[in-house]
């Protein structure tokens, strides 16, 4: 008897060698894809699931990730976003693992003084210098309101408690009426508050 799945002294003994030879046909006709789930690039997407709620996913705006490849970029990068987490680099990564692309966050927004290092552009308001948990987010591109309501849990999720979003604006985004986007509902112009 001569097997690699069993240790030399368990080797000559006769009891052995039936256990050796099934495990030894189980491991031939083993699929590696399916048992190393966490070749994240390699692995079957019904297998995504499993993996969202595994790595505390689900609920943190896993909903809102269409495309398998943004699925497995969020699950590869799960470890390192939840570490992260409260911080404004986890929320600026979670953007942009959703497909976003790049945005800018203003934290702090009712605090500022009229010295000029603030823009009179709507990113700030003047008020209470307490509210400085109040934070926005400016996104370069439109989004719909279904999505926007799904990148606002997931935004906060991964923001510190004590925070507090403001609104999502993509004032800046082209949103050019050429039939490609509908004033139906769906996109709403510019702003979409917390409410």
């Amino acid at each position: 008897m001569n097997s690699s799945h069993i240790s030399p002294p368990l080797a000559g003994d006769i009891r052995f060698a039936a256990l050796s030879q099934m495990a030894e046909e189980i491991f031939d006709e083993l699929e590696l894809e399916v048992v190393l789930v966490y070749l994240i690039d390699l692995v079957n997407s019904a297998v995504f699931p499993f993996l969202a709620e595994q790595f505390s996913l689900l609920g943190d705006g896993w909903e809102l990730v269409e495309s398998d490849d943004a699925k497995r970029s969020l699950i590869k990068g799960a470890i390192e976003l939840h570490r992260y987490k409260g911080t404004p680099w986890a929320v600026r990564e979670v953007i942009r693992r959703f497909g976003f692309g790049e945005v800018e966050l203003i934290e702090n927004i009712y605090d500022w003084t009229l010295d000029g290092s603030v823009l009179l552009d709507g990113s700030h308001v003047l008020g209470d210098g307490s509210a400085w948990a109040r934070y926005r987010i400016i996104l370069k591109e439109a989004i719909t309101n279904d999505q926007a309501d799904n990148l606002r849990k997931a935004i906060i999720a991964f923001t510190p408690a004590r925070s507090y979003l403001e609104s999502l604006d993509y004032q800046e985004a082209a949103f050019r009426l050429d039939g490609t986007k509908y004033l139906d509902g769906q996109y709403n112009l510019g702003s979409i508050s917390n409410g």
